[in-house]
This record gives structure tokens, sequence and C-alpha cells, in this order.
């Protein structure tokens, strides 16, 4: 029997098939994918199949559904399990770790399969240039003589072995970029910038949750006026009752036959997004701490809107630039062409591509370097504010003129 299986521990994985029975192109036709590092069942049997990013996470439905089916119109004894709610034993701690051990195995594995193809195309296009070395230079097919069959022959042949050989070649350049990429991945996914990004899509997610189980405000009719839905008939009271426990009346205007409803979450959709909520709040407590200690070992902060005020300045690489607006995940800044040319960028200084008035630019808190004000940017920088200032209004004309020569 094959077993189609989802759990927060292991995601969706399909035991009792093996890379080579019938199953495995109709399995991967329904959007799985092959692996040999999956943990069998004591009970299903050997698992060879998982549908990615799915640890963790509520089962992808269409995924399941459309493998079990397609199974089953194939002949094949199909069974399903599916579990949203018990939260897994293994921690976020601890399912990072293993990501970055698979990603050393891949690095190693891919630089081995790099190592060997580049050498063994090396090998054969050197073979080939040692071979042409021995031919006198110019030297053409003798058309006629006895050895032209011969000699044409031998140039085929090494010219189709120059042709595996760069394959060969291509081959080791690709699997040394993937061995690059897999050596990157742990220092990419916990780059400050990028976990700060992960972190804010992270509690997104988990005020959604939050949300959800709040309920849903609804606008119902007091008296059902259409007779071709099944409510018609029945009363306000009759229908409330049909919803999950919990649901209430918020407020009824009977003037207008209308009513606001709060139709309350079931509990089998609760239990599912509470395990949620549970393991979205592990993993943001994880990227913070993780956050926290990359800003104290690299002596930066965490900027937010509450830091920036409009006319500021924010540092952004090695310039300033003037805050025009305070948002609430970006800030808005001052730019134009001739901003390379500037320390500090204002409204007033920069400059678009025909010498008009710049333009402004959104800057994510993430890349914010550090915050100075308006009083503090003159101060240090009084040439930024001079009107002859490149880029001011009163030079306007000349730095264009500069600018284009």
């Amino acid at each position: 029997m094959i077993v189609i299986s989802h759990t927060l521990e292991t995601g969706t994985v399909v035991y009792g098939t093996t890379p080579r029975d019938d199953s495995g192109e109709i399995i991967h036709d329904a959007g799985f994918r092959p692996s040999r590092h999956l943990d069998d069942h004591p009970d299903h049997g050997e698992a060879y199949w998982y549908v990615a990013s799915t640890r963790r996470r509520p089962a992808k439905q269409h995924y399941i559904d459309r493998c079990a089916a397609a199974l089953a119109e194939a002949g094949h004894e199909v069974k399903v399990e599916i579990d949203n709610i018990t939260l897994p034993t293994t921690s976020f701690a601890e399912l990072e770790a293993e990501r970055y051990d698979r990603a050393e195995e891949r690095t190693e594995r891919f630089s081995g399969y790099a190592d060997h193809a580049l050498t063994k195309g090396d090998a054969m296009i050197d073979q080939v240039r040692q071979e042409r070395s021995r031919i006198p230079l110019g030297q053409p097919h003798l058309i006629g003589h006895h050895s032209y069959n011969r000699t044409v022959r031998q140039q085929e042949k090494r010219n189709a072995k120059e042709d595996r050989g760069r394959e060969h070649v291509d081959r080791g350049e690709r699997w040394a970029g993937r061995a690059k990429a897999a050596a990157a991945y742990q220092s990419g996914r916990e780059a400050l910038g990028t976990t700060q990004r992960r972190v804010e899509r992270l509690e997104a997610e988990l005020r959604r949750h939050q949300r959800y189980l709040r309920g849903e405000t609804q606008h119902w009719e007091i008296t059902v006026t259409t007779d071709w839905t099944d409510d018609y008939g029945r009363s306000l009271e009759e229908r409330l009752a049909d919803r999950p426990e919990g649901s209430r009346l918020l407020s009824r205007n009977e003037a207008g036959n209308s009513a606001e409803v709060l139709i309350a979450v079931s509990p089998a959709a609760r239990a599912v997004t509470e395990s949620q909520i549970t393991l979205l709040t592990e993993e943001i407590t994880y990227w913070k701490a993780h956050i926290a200690k990359l800003q104290e070992q690299q002596g930066r902060r965490a900027w937010s809107s509450a830091d920036f005020s409009r006319g500021d300045f924010v540092k952004s690489g090695r310039r300033w630039y003037e805050i025009v607006r305070v948002n609430s995940k970006s800030l808005t800044v001052a730019n134009g062409v001739n901003s390379i040319h500037l320390d500090v960028v204002t409204m007033a200084n920069s400059r678009n591509a025909l010498g008009g008035a710049g333009w402004t630019d959104r800057l994510p808190y993430d890349q914010a370097g550090g915050q100075m004000t308006a009083p503090e940017a003159r101060f240090r920088y009084p040439e930024a504010f001079s009107t002859s200032a490149p880029g001011s209004e009163a030079s306007g004309d000349e730095w264009q003129a500069g600018g284009a020569a």
C-alpha cells in the first residue's frame, strides 16, 4: 500500500514506494520531489518522495489530492494521513542546523562533481592539443594520397574529442556554480538585512493568523428575501445556530433588514491555526535572537520609524540622504543622477538627467546606516547647503553644463 502522509514534523511524504517501481512517474507528475535522505516509516515502509517546503506548515491539500487520485486511477491502493495539529518534536534551531548540514554536504558533493568533470575535460582538450602539435603547421589533407581517408578520420576524432572535453568543462563549471551557491547558503540566509525582512514577513503572517482566530464579521439579512437560498424562511437565530460555536449577533437594523454577525472559527480550524501561531512564534524568537547577535557583533542597530523625522538625514553607504517622508516600512529620501558626486543629498541639490529637480526613492530600514538631524547636517556639511553648492538653485545651470562636459 502507498501512504501519503503529512505531519508538521516530516512534512508531506510518500511511503511504500521505491525509486524503481512504476508509481514514480505518477508521483513526480503530481508535483512531488525525490530524495534519498528521507527517514523511513516504521509502519508504512520506505520513503522516497516528498513535497518541498511543507515541514512545520499545514498540508498543501491540492498536491495530496492530485497524487492520491492519480495513483488510485492507475490501480494502486492509496491511503492518506494528514495531521496539521500535533507540534513537531524537532525545534526550529535543530531544523536550521539540519539545513546547514545538508548545504555543507551539497557543497562537498557538487565540488567533487565539478573537479571530476573539469579534470576529465581539461585532459581531453590537452590530448587533442598535443596530437595537433605533432602535425606540421599548415599541413593540408593530401587528396588522392593513400593517407587521405586516415587523416580525415583522425581529424574528425580529434574534433569530436575536443567537443566532448568542452562539454565536460561546461558541466564542471555548472557544478562549481552550484557548489558555490551551496557554500554561500548559510551566510546568505543569516545575513542581517535578509533576516530582518524575513522577520517582518513572519510577523505579518502571525498577525494574519491572530486576526483569523478573532472570527469574520459578515452582514446578513434579518429576513432572507430570496427564495432560492437554503436560508429562506429561517430566522436569524436559526442560521447562527448552524455556524461554529461562539458565532453571535453584533448589531441589528430592523428598518434596513440587516444584521452584523460574527462568525467564529471552527474548533478544527482553530486548532490548526493555534499550532501555526506556536511555530511562528518560535521561529520569530529564533531569528530575533540572531539579529541581536549580529547587531552586537557588527556594531549595528535595528532602525525603525521611531528613530527618524521628516527633514532628518539617513546614511546609506557613504552618503547622507534627506528624509522627505517617514513610512512604516521605509523612508522616502531625496535622490538624483548627481548623487554619486555628493556627500549629502537633499531635495535642493539633487538633479535629474535634464538638470531639473531630482526625485525621491524608498530606503528600507534594514539599509539604514545612521541618523543625523537637519541642524547637525548643516553644521557638519555646510557646503551642501550653500547657494554655490553643485545642484543648488543658484548654480544648477553651471553644474549641468559641467556634468554634460
